[in-house]
C-alpha cells in the first residue's frame, strides 16, 4: 500500500539522484526536468535491491562475524544517519540542495551512503538494539520534520514556476531535484519502518510475542524462550517505547502530508 503522504504531497513525482538515469515529466507544482533519473515507488521494499536503485541488503563494509561486530555495524550506520541530520539542521535549508549535480552522481547531502545506511537499517529493524532502534526512529522523524520545514518555509531559495503575470499570484515554484530526491526517499524509509513495526506487532501478539521482545533476539527460538518466561507479556517499558514510537513517526508522517 502506498503512503498517504507520498500520494498527496509532490513527493510521489519525485526522482532520486545515485540511482539509474531516467526521463520523466512531472505536471505536478514541483515539476522535473526531462533529464532527472526518477525514484519510483516500489511494489516492495527489498525491490530497492534491484534496477534502478541497485542497493545492497548490507553495505560492504558490514561486519557480521559476531554479536558484538553486528552491533557496532549497526551503530555506524546510525551515525551515519545521525551525521547526515546534524548537516540538515545546520544547513540554510532548501539552499543546502541547490548546487548543481553532475549527470547520475549522488547529491552531497542524501547520497548514495546514507540511502544505503537507510536501507539496511529499516530493513533489519526489528533486529536493533532497542535503542538503536530508538535512535533510527527519530533520526529519520527529525530528517522528515527539517525537509518539510524547508519545504513549507522556501524563504528566497524557492524559484517561480513561471514568470509570466497570470502565475505571479499563486504560490507554485521549483525545488531542485536533489531535495525532491531526499524527500521522497525519507517519507518513504519512514512509511517502510511504520508498516514493519506495526506488522511485526499484529504477528507477535498472534503469536504470544511482541516485536520489542524479538528485536532483542535473532531468532524465533530465542525470542519464545523469552517470552515465556514473561508469561508473554511486554514491560511497560517496551510498551511505553512502541507508543514513544508510534507517536513520533505519526506527527512526522502528519507534518509532512500538510
Amino acid at each position: 500500500t502506498t503512503p498517504a503522504a507520498i500520494t498527496t504531497k509532490p513527493p510521489s513525482a519525485t526522482t532520486t539522484h545515485g540511482f539509474h538515469n531516467r526521463h520523466h515529466h512531472s505536471h505536478n507544482t514541483m515539476a522535473s526536468t526531462p533529464s532527472s533519473s526518477t525514484f519510483p515507488i516500489p511494489s516492495s521494499f527489498q525491490e530497492l535491491e534491484s534496477p534502478p536503485y541497485n542497493l545492497l541488503p548490507y553495505p560492504h563494509s558490514f561486519s557480521d562475524d559476531d554479536e558484538a561486530a553486528r552491533a557496532e555495524s549497526f551503530e555506524v550506520l546510525i551515525r551515519i544517519v545521525e551525521g547526515g541530520n546534524r548537516t540538515l539542521v545546520n544547513s540554510s535549508g532548501l539552499a543546502l540542495f541547490e548546487e548543481e549535480e553532475e549527470e547520475g552522481e549522488c547529491d552531497a547531502w542524501n547520497d548514495g551512503v546514507r540511502i544505503q545506511a537507510l536501507y539496511t537499517l529499516v530493513r533489519k529493524s526489528d533486529s536493533l538494539a532497542p535503542a538503536t532502534r530508538a535512535r533510527l526512529v527519530k533520526a529519520l522523524c527529525d530528517a522528515v520534520h527539517h525537509l518539510s520545514s524547508a519545504l513549507a518555509n522556501p524563504g528566497n531559495t524557492a524559484m517561480s514556476s513561471s514568470s509570466s503575470p497570470e502565475n505571479n499570484s499563486t504560490n507554485n515554484f521549483v525545488v531542485s531535484q536533489s531535495f525532491r530526491d531526499a524527500y521522497a526517499c525519507h517519507i518513504y524509509m519512514l512509511f517502510t519502518l511504520m508498516f514493519f513495526t506495526e506488522s511485526q506487532e499484529k504477528l507477535g501478539k498472534s503469536l504470544g510475542v511482541t516485536s520489542s521482545t524479538s528485536s532483542n533476539s535473532r531468532s524465533k527460538k530465542t525470542t519464545k524462550k523469552k517470552n515465556n518466561s514473561t508469561n508473554n507479556s511486554s514491560t511497560p517499558s517496551d510498551s511505553e517505547a512502541l507508543q514513544t514510537s508510534r507517536t513520533l513517526c505519526a506527527t512526522a508522517m502528519l507534518t509532512a502530508s500538510q
